[in-house]
């Protein structure tokens, strides 16, 4: 390992741990600040595997090598939880993770014992992994990119796309670095004049010392605005929040506030399907950027479909008590496109599907 890269490794490593240690100390009861530590930790092991005193003991080697397996993974659940205020992780989600890790582990520790796989090992415990987790990686770009129009945190929607971008290539320097250094040696074999596999580990180290030295120096410069983005977000459960949004809070806004309780209350706009923040701030003639604000600040609310589901719900718990209209049409009625996401975003909020509610209610 040359001195540069040297150098850049014990920079990375320990903007990595400053990384880490900022974020345990202000935020550690959040959940997405200890899935974000622990990526830190897991791009750390990434960063240390390169190290080749460290791989020669073999228990070493293999903890580096699962918690390197794992930054994928680990990148998506955080962004799972960054991005979608209202989701859990999904089973399919855990189970390819768990499907994904273990195979790797499995495939690396029967090669560390001498055992030869050949063709079976590669595909099997290589590339159909690889394969998985840049599937879910894809995920991550979608979670960045869909909601962002629905996005009610103005400090998210700014870092949405740079985050995107940053961890995107972040997750292809893990996933492709051991397939690329191969390929390099074994080209550069021939010409030992052209270092391919140094300039390469040079640049994903550096790389990654320079996006986590951003990082520090935006989180450090704006405390505030990351515990706001990582602060835990869960969705609006109507058991207890019979009046909670009724008034506004924030007298400065209460002008916009009163027209967001008669825009929603009384026309009840959100009856219309597909209604978007876009669509209810021309309503009220009023900029996108301070609707979201005062949605946001004054009602609590982190995105828009968050906001359109308390109002839908609200209505619809009452029309399942004390009504027989079927729960179909009530889902249409109050603005939903599908029955799906009507009984998801029902139980959600109030604990029980649709039909079980009106059994229970009418008990």
């Amino acid at each position: 390992m040359g001195s540069f890269t040297t150098f850049f490794l014990g920079l990375a490593i320990s903007q990595l741990s400053l990384m880490g240690a900022f974020i345990f100390s202000n935020f550690r009861h959040q959940k997405q600040a200890r899935v974000l530590i622990v990526f830190c930790i897991c791009l750390i092991s990434f960063l240390l595997s390169s190290i080749s005193a460290l791989n020669s003991n073999p228990l070493i080697s293999m903890v580096l090598a699962i918690l390197t397996i794992m930054t994928p993974a680990v990148l998506w659940v955080f962004s799972l939880l960054f991005f979608g205020d209202d989701e859990k992780i999904p089973p399919y989600g855990l189970a390819l993770i768990f499907f994904y890790i273990t195979v790797r582990i499995v495939v690396r520790t029967l090669g560390m014992l001498g055992y030869d796989l050949g063709l079976f090992g590669y595909y099997f415990g290589y590339m159909i992994p690889v394969l998985i987790m840049l599937g879910l990686s894809i995920h991550v770009i979608y979670m960045g990119i869909e909601g962002l129009k629905a996005d009610l945190i103005e400090e998210r929607r700014k870092i949405r796309i740079p985050f995107v971008i940053s961890m995107g290539i972040v997750v292809v320097f893990t996933l492709l670095f051991g397939a690329l250094s191969s390929l390099i040696t074994q080209l550069s074999s021939s010409n030992s004049s052209l270092p391919f596999t140094d300039v390469i580990t040079l640049v994903i180290i550096a790389s990654i010392f320079f996006w986590t030295l951003g990082l520090n120096l935006a989180a450090f410069g704006a405390s505030s605005n990351v515990k706001v983005l990582l602060q835990n977000s869960s969705p609006i459960d109507l058991r207890q929040a019979s009046n909670k949004y009724d008034a506004p809070t924030c007298s400065k806004e209460d002008k916009l506030m009163e027209k967001i309780n008669e825009a929603m209350d009384e026309q009840k706009l959100y009856h219309e399907t597909g209604f978007t923040i876009a669509m209810l701030a021309h309503k009220l003639s009023t900029s996108e950027h301070r609707l979201r604000a005062t949605i946001n600040r004054t009602l609590g609310f982190r995105n828009f479909n968050q906001f359109l589901n308390y109002y839908r719900i609200r209505e619809a718990k009452h029309l399942v008590a004390e009504t027989e209209e079927p729960i179909a049409n009530i889902a249409m009625e109050v603005g939903y496109n599908s029955l799906s996401s009507f009984n998801k975003a029902f139980k959600e909020s109030l604990g029980l599907p649709p039909r079980k509610f009106r059994l229970s209610s009418q008990a």
